[in-house]
């Protein structure tokens, strides 16, 4: 085991672990955006898949034994498989003191995340764990933190809609591997609107949880999903839908009710608008109403010319880059594995009530 020192360096290097659509369409290219990081390695069981990764990006050396890649590699371990596999893969690459990078959800059970946090705070002082809690930094997130930190606003409580079609890559493919997961499609992307309450609200209280099927997918328990959560007087709703005839481009949809304004953000078509109190008398409820139009134009032109000109900055990318300047500057990480850790064991709490009471 050796200790890897980045402080004053001008680059880092990152290998790729699992050789998936993942690491393909969404981690590789973010990485490549990244001045200060060389994608050097690539790790896959099926060699013949991590080969085709490596030949498309250009990567230089290609790995089927995750040890011999931790002996090695001088780099970053960025961890891309389905979640049963986290929990070995990240300990054994802290123990061999690397810095890693792990998708979400953490893990599938309690024992598993409590092993992971148990590692890295042995080691902590050598290596740094990032979990990719990546709307958290989205525009649409990073938009309303800046509302409620400019006004100050008392959160009274939070809703947040995720809405997927029917025709969800996932949840229509029948073999795909999110159906072995306890909670199914849920126990995949639940953890996305739990980390953003959390981060919103503070530490949940989980109160209920729902579940039915609306859908016609004979190898899919439930696809409807709706619960409730409360923190020290501030209340959250969350609901997960694949039934949706639109998709909540954002993902995801957040009202977030506060004393001084109401903000709210429709991921299904992308308007933005904060509200203050109603004012009173017919002219400036006029004036009002026309405010609010103004938003909403506003938000649409913005997005409009952030999609056209990519001038939108992803939750990955903004997540990445603040983890590389933690290492290359030795700063405090933005996001926490302490609360990474907590948001997960809200989302795990929330599968096991999904499982016993889903009807």
């Amino acid at each position: 085991m050796w200790v890897r020192v980045y402080a004053n360096m001008k680059r880092v290097n990152v290998a790729i672990v699992g050789a998936g659509n993942v690491a393909n369409t969404i981690h590789i290219p973010v990485w490549k955006k990244i001045k200060q990081v060389n994608v050097t390695s690539v790790y896959d069981v099926e060699r013949e898949r991590a080969e085709k990764v490596a030949k498309k990006w250009k990567i230089c050396r290609v790995y089927n034994d995750f040890t011999e890649l931790l002996e090695k590699e001088e780099a970053i371990i960025d961890i891309c498989t389905p979640p049963s596999t986290h929990a070995s893969l990240s300990i054994e690459a802290m123990r061999m003191g690397h810095s890693v990078v792990l998708e979400k959800p953490m893990a599938m059970s309690y024992d598993e995340c409590k092993e992971i946090m148990n590692e890295y705070e042995k080691r902590k002082d050598e290596v740094r764990l990032c979990i990719v809690h990546n709307f958290l930094f989205s525009p649409p997130l990073l938009d309303i933190k800046s509302i409620i930190n400019k006004k100050r606003l008392d959160i009274l409580s939070v809703d947040i809609r995720m809405l997927h079609t029917p025709n969800d890559e996932m949840i229509s493919d029948r073999t795909h591997w999110v159906h072995k997961l306890p909670g199914g499609r849920f126990g995949e992307n639940l953890i996305h609107p739990v980390y953003i309450l959390r981060n919103l609200i503070g530490k949940l209280n989980v109160r209920d949880v729902y579940a039915s099927k609306r859908g016609s997918y004979d190898w899919v328990n439930y696809d409807e999903l709706y619960a409730t959560f409360d923190s020290e007087g501030k209340y959250g709703i969350i609901h997960i839908s694949f039934n949706s005839p639109r998709t909540t481009n954002a993902p995801i949809s957040i009202r977030v009710y506060g004393k001084q304004a109401i903000i709210n953000y429709d991921g299904s078509n992308l308007a933005f608008i904060a509200q203050g109190p109603l004012p009173q008398g017919k002219i400036w409820k006029v004036k009002d109403n026309f405010t609010l139009t103004t938003q909403i134009m506003k938000s649409l032109i913005k997005e409009t010319i952030r999609t056209i000109f990519s001038k939108n900055k992803s939750g990955h990318e903004y997540i990445f880059s603040s983890f590389i300047q933690s290492i290359l500057k030795d700063e405090k990480m933005t996001y926490s594995p302490e609360e990474a850790y907590d948001a997960t064991i809200t989302f795990l709490e929330v599968l096991k009530r999904l499982s016993r009471n889903a009807k």
